[in-house]
């Protein structure tokens, strides 16, 4: 009984991680462009790369919106982004993966910064 206890409360665990988890290297994208500039200081920048204008989504909402539910393929979180302040070296350049379901993920080139964007219209609550 115990050890059955204990497995269901290690595999409730493994679930809430691997739910919360972005991956630093997402599979299955539609193409890969490198030397992308863009720099998600406070999490509201958008992105516009290849005549389309990509939000930010974040998982630091306290309910996720329609739109970041949406947008994140029913998730409704993505990538928390870092407040930084200016750039350091590597911080705004960096590599975007596309996905065919209107999504993206870009991460700047030293690894410190990363974040989901999806081509839905955003509105945050908050000013940079």
């Amino acid at each position: 009984m115990l050890v059955a206890l204990a497995a269901a409360l290690v595999f409730g665990g493994a679930l809430i991680v691997v739910n919360l988890r972005v991956p630093p290297a997402p599979q299955g994208y539609a193409s890969v462009t490198h030397n992308v500039v863009y720099y998600p200081a406070c999490g509201n920048e958008t992105l516009t790369y290849d005549g389309k204008t990509w939000y930010p989504i974040s998982r630091d909402w306290a309910a996720p919106t329609a739109q970041a539910f949406a947008a994140s393929g029913g998730r409704g979180i993505s990538a928390s982004v870092p407040m930084v302040a200016p750039p350091g070296p590597g911080d705004d350049l960096g590599t975007l993966y596309v996905y065919r379901e209107g999504r993206a993920y870009w991460v700047s080139d030293n690894g410190s910064l990363d974040t989901w964007l999806t081509l839905v219209p955003q509105t945050y609550n908050w000013v940079c």
